[in-house]
């Protein structure tokens, strides 16, 4: 399927990474596996992350080459993709998985976990196809390119506690429907995946999540493997997507449809005021209802949750407006 292709998979040293560089090469893709820290030499228990994946590519018969630099560095975002270049003579395919998570209460959010989610997935997903982009521009267009972005459930549907990681997954879907107009006559397909599955990103997550991300007997949903095959078919020929973003989890896929600008109201050339807004306003929904994407399947909810205004009302109500 990408037999000839050349792929560069970032955090791909341990889960939905390591998976979806796995399954790129076995269909037919030389790749480089990257992944920060550690070291591209050594053997076994010695090697870094990248080397290891990279070992177990190459003994199934495959081509790859480690890297560990940082996508959140823009130098070493545009080292990757010139390694791909100069040692597989191209780069066709990307996919952002590079992540981090960072688990606080408003408030109690330090600067530094905002700068770290952001540089890692925003940035670094920014600077691998903005380092791509100058390649593919210089030498035209060509079918068969495709960028594959990671995003979230959290980012189209945010939860309390994860604001920074919503935040910059949702900068990960902008960018991409961006990306996915400019660069479609060079050739460039850019789709996002919202996976669910057990990885490292679900430390500090609650034990009720926790407990649905478990290991099951039998066919286990949670396996990062099953997202690497949304992964290979959006790089691949079978796919007419651009611009959209799938969930993925087990045996299941998701299409997400983007929000749309469902109501309108006018003033008749005239500026609105508090009142007139609050007259024009008073037939629009205070909340919408929603498919969202949940560990354990979709699920129907209202955005924002409706015992949340009830009690912001109430509060309202019952306190003097200061």
């Amino acid at each position: 399927m990408l037999e000839g292709k050349v792929a560069l998979v970032t955090g791909a040293g341990r889960g939905l990474g390591r998976e979806h560089a796995l399954a790129l090469a076995a269909a037919g893709a030389r790749v480089v596996v990257n992944d920060f820290g550690g070291s591209n030499t050594g053997e076994g228990s010695d090697a870094g992350p990248a080397a290891q994946v990279a070992a177990e590519i190459a003994a199934a018969g495959g081509e790859a080459v480690p890297n560990t630099g940082s996508v959140g560095d823009w130098d070493e975002a545009a080292a990757m993709v010139a390694q791909a270049i100069d040692t597989f003579g191209g780069i066709d395919i990307i996919v952002n998985n590079a992540g981090i998570n960072r688990v606080a209460a408003l408030g109690q959010v330090a600067e530094q976990d905002w700068d770290l989610s952001n540089n890692v997935i925003a940035k670094g997903t920014f600077a691998t196809i903005n380092a791509a982009a100058a390649h593919w521009v210089a030498i035209g267009p060509r079918a068969g390119r495709a960028v594959i972005n990671t995003a979230s459930p959290a980012a189209l549907h945010p939860a309390p506690a994860i604001s920074v990681y919503s935040a910059a997954k949702a900068a990960v879907v902008a960018l991409s429907q961006a990306a996915a107009l400019e660069l479609a006559p060079l050739g460039v397909r850019v789709n996002v995946i919202a996976p669910m599955a057990r990885t490292r990103m679900l430390e500090g997550a609650p034990p009720e999540i926790m407990d649905l991300m478990a290991p099951r007997a039998g066919f286990d949903p949670n396996l990062p493997e099953h997202v690497a095959q949304l992964v290979v078919y959006l790089a691949g020929p079978l796919c007419r997507f651009t611009g959209r973003v799938f969930g993925g989890w087990g045996d299941q896929v998701f299409l997400f449809k983007e929000w749309d600008a469902a109501f309108q109201a006018g003033n008749n050339g005239v500026k609105w005021t508090s009142e007139t807004l609050a007259a024009a306003l008073a037939g629009f929904p205070a909340r919408d209802s929603r498919q969202t994407l949940f560990p354990g399947g979709k699920m129907l909810a209202d955005m924002p949750p409706a015992e949340l205004l009830d009690a912001l009302d109430q509060m309202a109500r019952s306190e003097p407006v200061s």
